[in-house]
């Protein structure tokens, strides 16, 4: 993927698919069958998408980039690596993955 995950605009999108009325209005906030929901409905409905999306969709796509990554680089490595272009390409991707688990880490506090 060449664009980082837009988390807000995937957990409307969940919602939206979850609930097509959800982005309709219920009128007078009346809990009557129909369409519709109301502001605190979708809170709630974006919350639970939101814990859906951090839990499961979000790291099945973040293991998905990593084994693509680590795909690229060992076929990089197979082909030609005396190659000084190779050698760059695969120091730049190493440099990458290890920037990447840096930050997976976050910073630490005392």
């Amino acid at each position: 993927m060449s664009k980082a995950l837009d988390r807000a605009a995937v957990i409307e999108a969940m919602c939206l698919t979850w609930r097509h009325d959800f982005g309709l209005d219920r009128i007078n906030d009346a809990l009557l069958v129909g369409c519709g929901m109301s502001e605190g409905e979708r809170a709630f409905l974006r919350r639970e998408m939101g814990q859906l999306f951090d839990h499961h969709f979000a790291p099945a796509v973040a293991s998905a980039i990593e084994l693509e990554r680590q795909t690229c680089l060992e076929i990089v490595k197979s082909h030609g690596s005396s190659h000084p272009k190779i050698q760059y390409i695969v120091a730049e991707l190493e440099r990458r993955a290890a920037d990447r688990d840096l930050t997976a880490s976050g910073p630490t506090h005392p």
